[in-house]
């Protein structure tokens, strides 16, 4: 049984990305959630039917018989439905806690869409500019989200964390950084006490944080790092061989390195290679690919606190949903427990 807080994202469901849900696009001209909120009422009704049914009770009753022990709840900063245009998602973060109660799941809030955006990607709420860091009062606004977020949330045993700020462009401001963790670390801690968990990104650079939230004073800080083996030069360029032995070897290593500092979560990862490296395969071997590549990194992950598929279901390709990869018999699942398998640290 795997030692790592096993869990899933909720991808595409509060924080719109047009490559996992496509059809819910289709007849628009909105690139991202700010452009499809900005389509009028009957965008904003199409986008509330889509929460609706997009995740059900049902999907949390689902990750429980397959041992799923939390969820990554990726939430954008208009939760409390206080920036126009998006659409208010409070009641939905309500239900998902509910939902986990009844199912024995715990739930990492991430704010996956920050103002101003922190990377300039549909992931961020709009695509473009990266102005986050670049005008005092986004950073101040996403403090006032944190709070509201730690005060609503603090007394529900659901709760495991709070996760600061999603992928930071990696040319981001070291300091401006550091500043925002160290401030949201405060708040989450006066609101919350010692034991919900603290995250933050590693912005694609994990050898930049070695000395940042690394003392005796800033208790149950993680370290949130996203594997994916499909965007890269390098990725794009080798073959599958090199995928699985980067998977087995360098991965893992890279991990322990990042563990030297502060315990670490694996956010986001995937079974999706360069489709270029597995076009010629035939549905065995892909079969055969995918269950090695999800088993090499789930050995990989199993050094981390916790880990968290990217996602639980997409319109896309199956390597990308975590149903699929199940269904398909990708990866393995484990029998659903009675208790929490949480660790904590006093890094």
């Amino acid at each position: 049984m795997s030692s790592a807080l096993r869990g899933v994202n909720l991808g595409g469901w509060l924080v719109l990305e047009k490559w996992i849900t496509p059809s819910l696009f289709e007849g628009t001209n909105a690139v991202d959630e700010y452009t499809f909120s900005a389509g009028g009422e009957a965008a904003q009704q199409k986008l509330r039917a889509h929460r609706d049914t997009f995740i059900t009770e049902a999907d949390f009753a689902w990750l429980q018989a397959k041992g799923i022990q939390a969820v990554r709840l990726p939430i954008g900063y208009w939760v409390f439905g206080d920036a126009a245009p998006y659409v208010w998602t409070v009641e939905y973060v309500d239900r998902a806690f509910g939902w986990a109660a009844k199912h024995n799941i715990r739930i990492l809030l991430d704010l996956h869409a920050a103002p101003g955006s922190q990377n300039g990607r549909d992931h961020s709420g709009r695509l473009g500019a990266v102005g986050w860091a670049k005008d005092e009062a986004n950073i101040i606004l996403t403090l006032e989200v944190i709070k509201r977020l730690a005060m609503r949330y603090s007394k529900d045993p659901q709760l495991l964390g709070i996760s600061l700020l999603n992928e930071p462009q990696s040319r981001m401001s070291k300091s401006v950084l550091t500043r925002y963790y160290q401030a949201a670390y405060a708040i989450i801690r006066d609101k919350c006490g010692p034991d919900v968990w603290v995250v933050f990104s590693d912005g694609f650079r994990p050898r930049r944080w070695r000395n940042v939230l690394h003392s005796a004073r800033f208790q149950n800080v993680f370290i949130d790092t996203h594997h994916y083996q499909c965007f890269s030069w390098w990725d794009k360029h080798h073959g599958i061989g090199w995928h699985l032995k980067k998977a087995a070897g360098a991965v893992p290593r890279s991990l322990a390195k990042m563990s030297l500092d502060h315990p670490v979560i694996v956010g986001e990862w995937s079974l999706a290679l360069t489709p270029a490296r597995t076009g010629y395969l035939s549905p065995e071997q892909v079969d055969e690919l995918n269950r090695a590549y999800g088993a090499a990194q789930l050995l990989a992950y199993d050094q981390a606190k916790a880990w968290f598929f990217w996602t639980y279901r997409s319109d896309g390709s199956p390597t990308w949903s975590y149903r699929d990869c199940v269904g398909r018999d990708w990866l393995p699942t484990e029998p659903p427990e009675t208790g929490n398998n949480l660790k904590t640290s006093s890094s």
